[in-house]
């Protein structure tokens, strides 16, 4: 703290109680940012800096919508796994369309 600053210039940090100038729109001691609008920015930018991959099955606007903060994460394990459940299931589609296929025109 400056030595010069007359102590109705300064302000307790609530986050680490330590004196800082009252204009102040970070703590210089603990680095907690104080304007309600730089910690929005500062949010989004760690949002963004972050992917993460969520189950939307409402689609993210009916999240949005219906107040819900959260998307519920889809593990890429279970993913992988209905894949190749579910491309099976094909198998025997695909099997009939070729025994009974038009025979003049496809061998």
């Amino acid at each position: 703290m400056d030595e010069t600053a007359s102590p109705a210039a300064t302000i307790d940090c609530p986050y680490c109680a330590e004196p800082i100038n009252a204009k102040s729109k970070k703590c210089k001691h603990c680095g907690e940012i104080l304007d309600p609008q730089m910690r929005e920015i500062e949010l989004l930018k760690s949002q963004r800096n972050s992917p993460q991959v969520f189950m939307n099955a409402g689609g993210g606007a009916a999240a949005a919508a219906s107040g819900i903060a959260t998307l519920r994460r889809f593990p890429h394990w279970f993913h992988i796994l209905l894949s190749i459940i579910t491309s099976g299931l094909w198998a025997p589609v695909y099997l009939l369309m070729y025994l009974f296929r038009n025979k003049r025109y496809y061998y």
